[in-house]
């Protein structure tokens, strides 16, 4: 196993070599002097506006014309074309896998950014994700690889997605408005409506930008009657999305800008994206195929629709001042989230508790009511040189935040004790007549921090760089809970503190004025936490068996990654590349620890990975007329350590040499070809390819050899998406058909669950069907 570690990561290295090689004999041989390549965009990726191609990391941008062009309207299509980066969503829950750095415990290993204002979500209690911003009026998006703790902070583990703003302009007008009407086979209808425009209200002085945006997902999973299939709600899995932003900026001096801003973002899902793939009684029976998905079947037996809300504002302050050699930037923000989501809990409770999934009743229904806030309150201060070209370069900076949330879940379930009648005898009532599960959870995460970096140029075309974060973390939460499940209410108040550093080291040379090589070494981090109490059902029958009697683990520490990485970068007018390769050492994990049968768990610092891999990005305009990009990542990333739960353990939750969850291959191509049917290019017909690999290798959660795996489970099959685009365009106006999915491929993807291991019903997250439309933009 471990010869086959470095196997891999000689080949990653060999293939970068193979592919970067050519690509550094192209940008000699074509001399590029001071031409740029015309998609060499302007990024922030190190706080500072810099061309992509002279940012020594691993950066994915999408300017907003890409992202048209490549059809994007929602996150999980920015990461289906981003190397190295896994999305994965469930029912009002999702996680992000960047260079295999993920988890679903703890703090987020993500950072995610709207401008300058973190926004990911702590795991609290037991369901919500992070929001992200629906894609219309953004200048563009930014995805950094690896850890960005230096620059970024907390939670920048595995890397840091930006969503960035456009600015309102003093000295120019823009606009930006976007329909589109779509259809997909056995679903609803898809249809948007959005217009941003931006003008100066006073010249040179004052100008503000508005947008305004709604959109429909149209479903196409039929929410049925498990028992007959009869129709309830046809193509219920619907979304809609709203969204507005306003943005003023003042200039009352050449030196001194101050632009605020508000954005507010709901989206309603009104059921669940999850589809019922089949029913299996037991290990010894064959599956019982429920949905069909080869004959365009979607469906899902829930007797409770699986409806969510989510909604968020985010009031910005951000001023600029310029005083000779040193830039001022000051933000202020404040994030305020809400998302309420039910979910279909009826087969999970009767499972759980007696073994049988289908329910035993004509009127039988339970389900999870759920609640989670964010208030998050941010400030930073940042002070930056301007002499790009100085020896000596340097930014320093003071950041403040304090993250308030709440977890609320009420489990509702009247037939409890028909289906179960003998727990009547040992639990305790049902709370308010229906509730056998009652918990809301309160925390608070402050943070401060200190950071700089320091590029010094020792000689011409190559720069040291050293980066350093000093911070103070405080994390506090108050939980209750009430219930037959929880037996006597629990009341818990804990705090968890750390004083983390995070240093980056670097070096990049020059080659050429278009070619770029630069080698790093990075620390990130996310915090630690406290593990509120449990019930005494779970006390006596889990917590004693793992060697605990005293009760579960109170805190757990931050984990924390190193990360190496070699990369190169090259340009020309009509080609550009940029690859790398890494190593990221990742210890003291947080990782889920699952109680059994009581259905409770808690969050401890169990064992180390290592992650080896590489990422390419490729474009190359081959002629005037035709143009092709590829991404592709590899990711090899697998725990260290047998892992057991506790000291008295006998089973591990994780087996040495198991993978973490992330497909080995991610592969995005695309071509776009012009059609000159006057004097200039009007007219073009374009395809996008994505590939996601299948992941042979054995994960934890599917290993026969560790506590709480279900080996009846897989991994996602191999993913290949083609997507078509034709269209035309004329005094800023572009029409365009397109089909989405054009190979109609029905396969799941992310994820493949039951309720437990005694459920009977397998759900899965389906890729939206084969889907045709049409849009118009227009853009000046």
């Amino acid at each position: 196993m471990k010869k086959h570690s470095h196997l891999g990561w000689t080949k990653s290295s060999v293939a970068v070599a193979a592919l970067m090689l050519p690509a550094i004999a192209l940008a000699q041989a074509e001399q590029p002097a001071e031409e740029q390549y015309s998609g060499d965009i302007v990024v922030t990726a190190t706080r500072q506006s810099e061309s992509l191609s002279k940012v020594p990391l691993s950066v994915s941008a999408f300017s907003q014309e890409k992202l048209d062009s490549r059809g994007v309207r929602n996150f999980a299509d920015v990461i289906r074309q981003t190397p190295g980066v896994v999305f994965q969503a469930t029912n009002n829950t999702t996680n992000i896998s960047i260079r295999g750095i993920n988890s679903t415990a703890g703090a987020a290993t993500t950072g995610v950014y709207i401008d300058d204002t973190p926004i990911q979500i702590r795991s609290l209690g037991y369901s919500g994700g992070n929001t992200y911003p629906v894609i219309f009026d953004l200048e563009r998006v930014e995805v950094l690889r690896g850890p960005q703790g230096t620059l970024f902070g907390a939670g920048s583990e595995g890397g840091t997605i930006r969503f960035i703003s456009p600015q309102p302009s003093t000295t120019k007008s823009s606009g930006y408005a976007r329909t589109e009407f779509a259809m997909t086979e056995d679903g609803g209808p898809s249809y948007e409506a959005g217009l941003a425009l931006g003008v100066p209200l006073i010249q040179d002085k004052l100008g503000v930008r508005v947008s305004g945006y709604y959109r429909r997902d149209g479903g196409w999973i039929d929410r049925v009657r498990f028992e007959d299939k009869g129709v309830v709600t046809d193509d219920a899995n619907y979304q809609n999305s709203y969204v507005g932003r306003i943005a003023f900026v003042w200039e009352p001096t050449p030196e001194l800008k101050i632009t605020p801003s508000i954005a507010y973002q709901k989206v309603y899902n009104n059921d669940s994206t999850d589809s019922w793939d089949n029913v299996r009684t037991s290990l010894a029976t064959p599956d019982a195929q429920f949905s069909n998905y080869d004959k365009g079947e979607f469906l899902n037996g829930n007797r409770v629709p699986e409806s969510g809300r989510d909604r968020f504002y985010l009031p910005t302050l951000n001023i600029q001042y310029a005083f000779g050699p040193v830039d001022l930037t000051a933000i202020a923000s404040y994030f305020d989230r809400k998302q309420n989501f039910q979910s279909d809990y009826t087969t999970f409770d009767q499972s759980l508790f007696t073994g049988i999934t289908l329910p035993l009743f004509a009127n039988q229904r339970a389900f999870s009511a759920f609640e989670n806030t964010q208030k998050v309150t941010t400030g930073e201060l940042r002070l930056a040189s301007t002499d790009r070209d100085a020896m000596l370069t340097w930014q320093v900076g003071g950041f403040y935040q304090k993250a308030k949330q709440t977890s609320i879940q009420q489990v509702d379930d009247p037939f409890i004790f028909q289906y179960a009648p003998a727990l009547q005898a040992v639990f305790p009532p049902l709370v308010n007549g229906r509730l056998i599960y009652d918990q809301s959870t309160s925390s608070k995460d402050e943070q401060i921090a200190a950071f700089g970096q320091v590029n010094f140029k020792p000689v011409d075309r190559l720069t040291l760089t050293v980066g350093l974060r000093y911070g103070q973390t405080k994390f506090t939460i108050n939980s209750f809970a009430q219930g037959p499940v929880v037996g006597p209410s629990v009341t818990d108040v804990g705090r968890q503190k750390e004083k983390p550093f995070t240093p980056k080291f670097g070096a990049e040379f020059q080659v050429t004025p278009s070619t770029l090589v630069y080698a790093s070494a990075s620390k990130g981090f996310r915090p630690g936490g406290y593990n509120p109490q449990v019930g005494v059902p779970c006390q006596a029958s889990n917590l004693n068996a793992l060697g605990y009697p005293n009760g579960r683990p109170q805190t757990y520490n931050s984990d924390s990654v190193w990360s190496y990485e070699l990369g190169l970068k090259t340009r020309t007018s009509r080609f550009s590349a940029q690859g790398s390769v890494y190593q990221i050492d990742w210890k003291n994990i947080q990782q889920v620890v699952g109680l059994g049968a009581c259905g409770f768990q808690f969050t401890s610092n169990l064992g180390s990975a290592r992650s080896r891999g590489l990422d390419i990005q490729l474009d190359y305009r081959l002629t005037d007329d035709f143009t092709l990009q590829a991404e592709i990542g590899y990711t090899n990333a697998k725990f260290l350590d047998t892992v057991f739960g506790g000291p008295l353990a006998t089973v591990p939750l994780v087996t040495k040499g198991n993978h973490v969850v992330s497909p080995p291959w991610t592969v995005s191509l695309h071509g776009q070809y012009e059609l000159s049917l006057r004097d200039h290019h009007d007219s073009y017909i374009r395809a996008d390819f994505d590939y996601r690999s299948h992941q042979s290798d054995l994960i934890p959660g599917i290993d026969p050899r560790n506590g709480g795996s279900d080996p009846t489970l897989s991994t996602a099959p191999a993913l290949k998406a083609l997507s078509m685009r034709i269209g035309h365009r004329i005094d800023g106006i572009d029409m365009s058909l397109f089909v989405n999915n054009l190979l109609d491929q029905a396969v799941w993807q992310g994820y493949r669950a039951r309720d437990n291991n005694r459920g009977a019903v397998y759900r899965s997250y389906v890729v939206r069907p084969r889907t045709f439309g049409a849009t118009i933009g227009y853009r000046f």
